[in-house]
């Protein structure tokens, strides 16, 4: 168990590999609060007199900064990983595959996603006490912490844990291929909905068109309350636990085991 994981060795690879990586995180999250230290700045020069930002359009810019910080963090801190001549390094460590893979995940979920968080909220910070007649309030005022990261975090993070496995897959064209492989899963979701709509509940979705029915459902929970509705609220209940099983569960167990048998697999 020793060889497989310990916890004092998994520390110490985290703090030498954040170490490492501080410069380009600090340069990424530099990147995102510059370019709304940018955009204030046209303000500025540009803009016509009492046109202002919400705070509501700064908060979202602030969460997608972070979003594509997280997508593209394998790509920048480690890119090398499984090079043929620069990945030897990694691959000499002292430590055993988990203990990398985990500091591999904390880096690219936690550091680098909370580091461009913290910088571009700092910058808003800063601007709209400074100029607040174009920063229209607070943006941490506007963020409903609670519920972006209920709704947003995991399906952000699963999208991660699949460029971390892409990353590791591919040694050329990452992005590239990072890029297409992700459209093609994209595509074939669709098409397994498409399937499950036309073919298999083909019927239930006639029967829907001919009666003029019209369902209103703020989110899937409503589907419980169609009492009137029983045999078409099973038919959405079962579209949407199929597809919350393939997303929330076999898309990670595939990505974790698969990034993880990558690296113990690797050859260089």
């Amino acid at each position: 168990m020793k060889e497989f994981f310990t916890i004092n060795r998994f520390f110490k690879l985290v703090q030498k590999e954040s170490s490492e990586r501080f410069h380009m995180m600090l340069k990424i999250s530099a990147i995102f609060a510059a370019l709304l230290a940018g955009y204030w700045l046209s303000m500025i020069v540009f803009s016509t007199e009492g046109e202002i930002t919400a705070a509501g359009s700064r908060a979202g810019y602030v969460f997608f900064s972070t979003l594509i910080a997280m997508l593209i963090a394998p790509f920048n801190l480690y890119k090398s990983y499984n090079h043929r001549k620069g990945g030897i390094d990694y691959a000499l460590l002292p430590a055993s595959v988990m203990e990398k893979y985990g500091s591999m995940l904390v880096n690219c979920i936690i550091f680098l996603p909370l580091m461009t968080f913290v910088s571009v909220l700092a910058v808003d910070t800063i601007i709209t006490t400074i100029t607040p007649s174009l920063f229209d309030g607070y943006a941490i005022s506007n963020m409903n912490l609670g519920d972006k990261l209920s709704t947003g975090f995991l399906e952000a993070v699963i999208l991660q844990l699949g460029f971390i496995y892409c990353n590791l897959l591919f040694r050329k064209y990452k992005v590239t291929k990072t890029l297409l492989a992700t459209v093609s899963v994209y595509i074939v979701f669709i098409m397994i909905v498409v399937f499950f709509v036309t073919v298999v509940f083909k019927e239930e979705f006639k029967m829907m068109e001919g009666m003029s029915v019209n369902i209103n459902i703020a989110n899937f929970s409503d589907l419980s309350q169609l009492d009137q509705f029983e045999g078409f609220s099973s038919l959405f209940k079962t579209l949407y636990y199929i597809s919350q099983t393939i997303i929330y569960g076999i898309m990670p167990a595939w990505f974790l085991f698969g990034s993880y048998h990558r690296m113990k697999t690797l050859q260089y």
